[in-house]
């Protein structure tokens, strides 16, 4: 589900009418929900229904999403700046197949020093005493020679 933004909610609808103003609250450490989307949605319907309304031309603030990742309402960024303030281009990955051989390697350079490999072995980099497929020792030593 995506960050509920002013300009993709309908402000006619009770439901969808505070959703946005409920995004990013002051107090959080980085995160733009701490409930769901649908909690938020009855929050927003409750004020709607106590009278409040928004006005626009009062309004000094507004809330720009995170420029790189997904604007995921469990993405831990974005923030609230002053209206008008331009927005971030939205940053993407670059498209791999569009890359020569060189670039693609200096990518993958970049991502083993930062460490998003790490969780990857290359069979060359695996040390000689690991097993591999076909070549188990099936020997078994006895207990008395282990004591």
């Amino acid at each position: 589900m995506a960050i509920p933004l002013h300009e993709n909610l309908d402000p006619t609808k009770p439901e969808e009418a505070f959703l946005w103003a409920l995004v990013g609250l002051p107090g959080q450490q980085r995160a733009p929900l701490m409930v769901h989307p649908d909690v938020l949605r009855k929050w927003s319907k409750h004020l709607w229904e106590l009278g409040f309304r928004h006005y626009p031309d009062l309004q000094v603030n507004e809330y720009h999403p995170p420029a790189r990742g997904h604007g995921q309402w469990l993405n831990g960024s974005g923030d609230w700046l002053p209206k008008g303030t331009p927005r971030a281009a939205h940053s993407t990955a670059p498209n791999m197949t569009e890359l020569t051989h060189h670039e693609r390697a200096r990518i993958i350079e970049q991502l083993r020093a930062n460490g998003d490999l790490d969780h990857l072995a290359e069979l060359l980099e695996l040390p000689a005493a690991t097993a591999s497929e076909g070549h188990a020792d099936n020997t078994i030593e006895a207990e008395d020679d282990l004591t």
